[in-house]
């Protein structure tokens, strides 16, 4: 079993550097690495083309760029990744026991890369959330058979909230795998909003989608 492991970027530099050294082991195991850019306008690092497998263009926008990776896709699994994820936790064949059949979908815990007291609450409520609701974020390294991703449609061509449709979609096909271990995503969004603001921001989001606000609106509010 071969994972397509599909990481969106815009102006990430060198930021995405990182998680590809650690993906480097994967691909000696046959995985397959697409990096699909929204349109940069600060250039990757040049030493990024050396660890990739595919290098895309597409259109500005998360759903659209996963989307796109997907498409070009060739192995049966696909994993999503953000261009800051520390995947050091993940062994790759413990993974791998969670992808046996052809309906796979699922998410990891996550644990913020930040010692502070406040980040413990704030991931603790993430995976109690997600391992309830069987919904997650990007932050939480969606894997899904692709087989399964073009039956329900891929992503929806949305500005924001993507992963929580897809989400959506998934669990009325199967319940989702969690694997024990954890997936590291960086503190850079929640420090350089502010912690407290970014929580309440993310809520109210969630509450403006069901409520049925606009994601093109969820948006500009979000990257304000």
């Amino acid at each position: 079993m071969n994972i397509s492991i599909i990481i969106p970027t815009l102006n990430e530099g060198r930021t995405v550097l990182p998680l590809l050294e650690q993906l480097q082991e994967w691909r000696r195991m046959g995985d397959e690495l697409l990096l699909v850019d929204g349109g940069s306008t600060v250039s990757l690092d040049e030493d990024a083309s050396t660890l990739i497998d595919v290098s895309i263009d597409a259109s500005r926008g998360r759903s659209m760029q996963l989307n796109a990776g997907a498409k070009l896709a060739s192995k049966p699994v696909l994993w999503f990744l953000h261009a800051d994820s520390d995947i050091s936790a993940i062994k790759r064949e413990n993974f791998l026991t969670h992808l046996k059949c052809d309906s796979i979908w699922g998410f990891f815990n996550v644990k913020i890369a930040d010692a502070a007291g406040i980040f413990r609450v704030v991931e603790t409520l993430m995976n109690l959330r997600s391992r309830t609701s069987f919904v997650a974020t990007g932050d939480q390294g969606i894997f899904v058979a692709k087989d399964l991703f073009f039956r329900i449609g891929g992503y929806k061509s949305i500005a924001l909230m993507e992963d929580i449709e897809l989400c959506k979609a998934l669990r009325k096909k199967s319940p989702p795998k969690n694997p024990k271990t954890t997936l590291i995503t960086s503190a850079r969004r929640w420090r350089s909003k502010g912690v407290v603001k970014t929580i309440f921001l993310m809520w109210f989001l969630r509450l403006a989608w069901v409520s049925g606000l606009s994601s093109k609106f969820l948006k500009h509010l979000y990257d304000r």
